[in-house]
């Protein structure tokens, strides 16, 4: 029976949640720079680490699945940490990154964020990568009209993101990759 249950645990997947905050994921390794949040209350984190330190406490080829959930735009250097997260993810790895879209209000609200992404922002950090972009799509908000039209933004993100982000305020942006190595 052991014997069964350690080659259980072998066959499941690596994942890590980079900068999980109040989101804890169960059978995730979960990091956050502090188990704090702002207001001193604590927060559920397996490692502690700043994600502006370099190399991450992670060995090469580790993870099968990484999440980066509303963390790179308050970092220094989003392009080294796509490097980084590049080393700690085995080949096919899927690494799904959310931030807030530019036009987004609250964007600006977080005096913590260094960066502001439009939909094309992560193609330029995956250059010289071996890294795939999967899918790449706007968060649309709530509101079930916008919802109809964002469908077309994802589509068509030079025109929304020039002529019509004023008028049609999406949240975020979603992107999935695919580490090839």
């Amino acid at each position: 029976m052991e014997n069964i249950i350690r080659n259980m645990k072998k066959i499941e997947k690596v994942k890590l949640n980079l900068g999980c905050g109040l989101k804890y994921k169960k059978g995730w390794t979960n990091v956050d720079i502090s188990d704090k949040d702002v207001y001193q209350n604590k927060l559920k984190v397996d490692v502690k680490h700043n994600f502006n330190v370099f190399p991450y406490p992670f060995p090469n080829n580790h993870f099968d699945e990484v999440l980066v959930d509303n963390v790179i735009e308050h970092l220094e250097n989003p392009a080294k940490v796509i490097e980084e997260i590049e080393r700690i993810c085995k080949s096919g790895a899927i690494v799904k990154i959310i931030v807030p879209h530019f036009s987004y209000y609250q964007a600006y609200t977080d005096y913590t964020h260094k960066h502001y992404f439009t939909l094309d922002s992560i193609d330029v950090m995956l250059r010289n990568r071996n890294i795939e972009i999967v899918k790449k799509e706007l968060e649309i908000s709530n509101n079930l009209i916008i919802k109809i039209i964002g469908k077309i933004f994802t589509f068509s993100p030079i025109i929304y993101e020039r002529f019509l982000y004023g008028y049609f305020p999406v949240q975020g942006i979603e992107w999935t990759l695919k580490i090839k190595k």
